[in-house]
């Protein structure tokens, strides 16, 4: 017999669960694993799951909406002026933690396939807020409220690719603590167009897509 594990609040998972599995949401796969972490006293959970290309995306300030292919954030410098500008949007599952978890720790992976610079700048520079724009991305999740993620108040500065982890550890708190069952980020850009892997590790161009590139949140709670 599986032997069940006492989830915070009381809810009880066999363990079984605790294996990687794939997670179906709204027509989408991405991936969801759940682990304990031993230590004194009461252990610890870590999550680690995928952003969901069902609801990542971007929107330009003309209203356009795109939830296929590469992220786009920022201004391209292909565009004439004035050029529009577009903010990325990725969404996390955040069901496993519940209201009144404790979040020790909680980080976003992801990855600038690449950057285009605007002429005369020499980076660009993310910027990230939490955001709840829930089950769909739509134009008004280009201007929604939302919190300035407090680890990249100065931004982050990309040149070309790479990869960008960010602490949201106080900002899934904040989401978990509102009974909220998604994390959401928006993604805003200056100095240029970056263009991020999605969920379902689409690329820049005509790169093929890569699930290893795809956005993750891993976080560790009680």
């Amino acid at each position: 017999m599986a032997r069940g594990v006492r989830w915070p609040g009381g809810t009880r998972i066999r363990g079984a669960a605790l294996a990687a599995l794939p997670i179906l949401l709204s027509g989408c796969w991405y991936s969801l694993s759940i682990s304990i972490v031993s230590g004194g006293g009461t252990d610890p959970f870590v999550i680690s799951s995928g952003s969901d290309p069902a609801l990542d995306g971007d929107v330009r300030d003309d209203g356009a909406v795109a939830t296929s292919g590469a992220i786009f954030a920022g201004f391209d410098s292909a565009d004439p002026a004035p050029r529009p500008e577009y903010r990325g949007f990725l969404s996390f599952d955040i069901l496993s933690v519940p209201p009144g978890a404790l979040v020790e720790s909680a980080t976003v992976t992801l990855t600038a396939d690449r950057v285009d610079l605007l002429p005369g700048s020499a980076e660009a520079i993310l910027d990230f807020d939490s955001v709840d724009y829930d089950g769909r991305l739509s134009f008004p999740a280009f201007g929604a409220p939302g919190t300035p993620v407090r680890s990249t108040a100065a931004g982050v500065r990309v040149v070309g690719s790479r990869a960008v982890a960010i602490d949201v550890t106080p900002e899934v708190q904040a989401a978990a603590d509102l009974g909220r069952t998604r994390f959401q980020l928006r993604v805003l850009c200056s100095g240029g167009l970056a263009l991020l892997v999605d969920g379902a590790g689409a690329r820049a161009g005509q790169l093929p897509p890569d699930p290893a590139l795809a956005p993750i949140l891993t976080v560790r709670f009680r």
